[in-house]
């Protein structure tokens, strides 16, 4: 049985890592944050309302916290008297999961340390991967992703999953479009859903199919002196569009969601796929998807895995390029080369 410091000195190690890096985030997406840690924390879900009185002191209570830890560092992993570094996935996992608990540990934008301890809804080997598909987080800092990949271990964050996909569905049914009324047609509106909300459980099913493709495709792909050319970002246009670039290669790698969607011809998830870029990523391939949108309705799926291999190729010698250029004339240049290539969508 795992005892309660374990839990306590990575939530020590969650409030360190707020307090040192939530100046990164905007106003915007900071409360955002806070918003939805503070529902997790309190076990609600998406759709639940909460009321200021309740939220605002919360807040208040975690900035006094992080001014008490501004500086601080992070501190070992405490289980059963044994001590773990806080990035000792394996060995701390070889504990907590025999307990029905799985860790998970990195390094997300700005690269921050990141934690999390979650229940483990179930466990696959999927391609040689040990994946865990994670329900609730009992223990979470601020930022928030739907997976996690580092070495053979797979995450799969349903939580995170179910508040970014009921966020997203409340602005996709006032929006026109093809694209949406595919998404729309086969889940229904989340307006005229009845408790329990069968359909919200289909389409988080559907959307974790993307996230374990896109996390096996991108452990495939994975160069390692990218993680190198990250740490040297000063800007979060930078660091975003590398980090975009690194995604692109493996969403349309043979390992990925868009090939995957290709190979089972599944129309639900290449049209989630495509509603679910981020913002940098909708700027940089807004031809592509315009091209794969034109392509699915017509149920050209030739003309998809065609526009795919393209795609992947393009991606792929971009992100050769950048290697290069940093390994000759170092990161100033590469900042001058992400810029261009946002710019102008890709180059050939």
């Amino acid at each position: 049985m795992l005892n309660p410091e374990f839990f306590n000195t990575v939530k020590y190690n969650c409030d360190v890592s707020d307090a040192n890096y939530w100046g990164y985030f905007s106003i915007c997406t900071l409360l955002l944050r806070l918003r939805e840690l503070f529902k997790i924390e309190r076990e609600l879900e998406p759709w639940e309302n909460i009321k200021n009185e309740e939220i605002f002191p919360w807040i208040e209570k975690k900035e006094k916290r992080w001014k008490e830890l501004e500086n601080a560092k992070l501190i070992p992993i405490k289980i059963n008297g044994n001590f773990y570094s806080p990035f000792d996935i394996d060995s701390i996992n070889s504990i907590t999961v025999k307990n029905g608990f799985v860790y998970g540990a990195g390094y997300a934008l700005f690269m921050k340390p990141s934690f999390f301890i979650g229940s483990i809804h179930r466990f696959e080997k999927i391609d040689g991967y040990n994946v865990y598909f994670i329900d609730k987080e009992v223990v979470r800092d601020i930022f928030s992703s739907p997976g996690m990949s580092i070495g053979e271990n797979i995450f799969i964050r349903l939580t995170d999953i179910k508040y970014r996909l009921w966020e997203n569905l409340q602005s996709w049914v006032s929006k026109k479009g093809v694209i949406y009324e595919i998404i729309l047609s086969e889940f229904g509106n989340p307006n005229e859903w009845k408790y329990p909300f069968e359909k919200f459980k289909n389409i988080v099913d559907k959307y974790s199919k993307i996230v374990l493709y896109h996390e096996i495709a991108e452990q495939k792909e994975n160069t390692l002196q990218w993680n190198e050319i990250i740490k040297y970002c000063d800007t979060s246009k930078t660091e975003h569009i590398l980090r975009g670039i690194k995604d692109f290669v493996a969403d349309l790698s043979e390992n990925g969601p868009v090939h995957r969607a290709f190979i089972e011809k599944d129309r639900k998830l290449l049209g989630l796929y495509i509603l679910s870029q981020g913002v940098y990523q909708k700027k940089i391939l807004k031809i592509t998807m315009h091209q794969i949108e034109k392509a699915l309705i017509l149920n050209d799926w030739q003309k998809i895995e065609e526009i795919r291999v393209n795609e992947f190729n393009k991606w792929k010698n971009n992100l050769e390029k950048i290697l290069n250029t940093f390994n000759i004339y170092g990161f100033k240049e590469v900042k001058n080369l992400t810029d261009k290539i946002f710019e102008e969508g890709g180059m050939n």
